[in-house]
């Protein structure tokens, strides 16, 4: 027997079953009987369509044709409906010539990569930027369970944490991480079908489809993936439409343990006319967040990023701007790319040269942070005095307000936890230790100490 007998046999216990469930023996007549699998790899099942009005028929009714499918395959798959002739041809001629029986079309897993590929483009088509990797993102305090979540994904997609749901502001690094994890899953396993795209991309793809009469091709670009790395996500808010081809493009990919990564600049909570089977999908997964970088960060991000653009810039100067009120990552890119503009001309990168890209950023001038500073902060912040925090009180705010203290002198300033004990009043090294310690746990655990954190550092700047 060879694949087009295997089909054959499918289909017929397909529409054998399916007679009963739709009822209408003219339906059936005319939309049923003249159609037939073009394809099947084991997952994903391709029907022929007459014409396009039997395409919009399966479309319509796409979860019963499914179930039945489901009987009939003893598995759960993936349909595609096209009535395309020229789609149809190319589905079939991937189907190999010889004898086979159906548990070898099952076993067959390759062929839905071949014809992605043929529908949507080579390779490339997984619109990855290859310059994100692992290799040069900052790891700081403000992004540590972000980025451990990312690479134990990368490593093992599909399996540890799904779906993951990052967010961030703008600017922090959300869609580096985005592409890193597609790139170390590439890297890993070239066969692996990766899909990066922004939110806007989706939506813009649905409309294209609907308008084009071509809502095959698009399940199948979406839904034929390994991995659906999903950028921006607040962005399918009063889009009801996208918003339900979403839903089912995520339970089909969740369904099949495909890896899901999504972003948006904003909490689950907080993104505005979500649909609430969306929210609940998501808040299942694993959520983590991004912070705006500290000094410690910024300095690191502003080291890195000179040292890969080739540029000799003094640490006085990088140490200088860390200082200022920079709020993320594509600002930090912004200034270096004017002083690798100016050393192209020749012109030497100066600290006033710093100032000046600082001012056209509408940026704040660098000031100097201290541990003076951020005591006044800390007290100003919790209404308490300087002098209770640095003393021996076990008060309990007292003693949140002396921690938050030290962390920050910590993460901002990078002093030793000897200067910051001495700064404190002669307070034991043992103590300042134990007290940073507990904030940075908290910090990725307690949505309290995180906001006192996050509000102080903005003040601070």
């Amino acid at each position: 027997m060879n694949f087009l007998d295997g089909y054959s046999s499918i289909w017929d216990s397909f529409t054998s079953e399916y007679r009963s469930v739709l009822g209408s023996a003219i339906f059936f007549s005319t939309y049923i009987e003249p159609s037939s699998i073009a394809y099947y790899d084991g997952e994903t099942v391709v029907i022929a369509c007459e014409n396009s009005l039997a395409e919009k028929f399966f479309t319509k009714r796409y979860e019963s044709v499914n179930s039945v499918f489901t009987q009939v395959l003893g598995h759960e798959c993936t349909l595609v409906f096209t009535s395309d002739k020229d789609e149809i041809a190319r589905f079939k001629s991937l189907s190999p010539d010889g004898d086979a029986n159906v548990s070898d079309i099952i076993d067959t897993k390759n062929a839905v990569g071949s014809a992605v590929v043929t529908l949507f483009g080579d390779e490339n088509s997984s619109n990855l930027i290859s310059k994100y990797t692992f290799d040069n993102f900052v790891v700081g305090d403000n992004c540590r369970q972000a980025y451990s979540v990312a690479t134990q994904i990368a490593a093992n997609p599909g399996v540890l944490y799904n779906p993951v749901f990052i967010y961030a502001s703008s600017g922090l690094g959300k869609t580096h991480l985005l592409h890193a994890i597609g790139n170390e899953i590439k890297k890993n396993d070239p066969k692996k079908r990766i899909l990066y795209v922004p939110t806007e991309t989706f939506t813009t793809d649905y409309i294209s489809s609907i308008q084009n009469n071509k809502m095959s091709e698009f399940r199948m670009k979406y839904r034929s993936v390994d991995v659906l790395l999903i950028d921006d996500i607040q962005f399918i808010a009063n889009k009801s439409g996208t918003q339900e081809e979403f839903f089912n493009t995520f339970n089909e990919l969740y369904a099949h343990d495909k890896q899901i990564v999504i972003s948006s600049d904003c909490r689950i909570s907080e993104i505005n006319a979500l649909a609430e089977r969306l929210k609940t999908r998501f808040e299942n997964g694993f959520q983590t967040s991004i912070a705006a970088p500290d000094y410690e960060v910024r300095y690191a991000i502003m080291l890195k990023k000179s040292d890969d653009m080739d540029m000799d810039i003094s640490r006085e100067i990088l140490d200088s701007l860390a200082q200022s009120d920079l709020t993320n990552v594509r600002e930090i890119e912004g200034i270096l790319n004017q002083f690798k503009l100016l050393a192209s001309h020749g012109e030497k990168i100066t600290m006033e040269a710093a100032r000046k890209a600082l001012s056209h950023l509408n940026i704040s001038e660098i000031k100097e942070v201290n541990t003076e500073l951020i005591l006044d902060v800390v007290s100003r912040y919790f209404n308490v005095k300087v002098e209770d925090i640095t003393s021996r009180s076990r008060s309990r705010d007292l003693v949140k307000a002396r921690h938050i203290a030290m962390y920050l002198c910590r993460t901002i300033l990078g002093y030793s936890y000897q200067k910051i004990a001495d700064d404190f009043g002669g307070l034991n090294h043992s103590s300042v230790l134990d007290g940073c310690k507990n904030v940075q746990e908290r910090y990725h655990t307690d949505e309290d100490v995180k906001a006192y954190v996050d509000e102080i550092k903005k003040l601070i700047s």
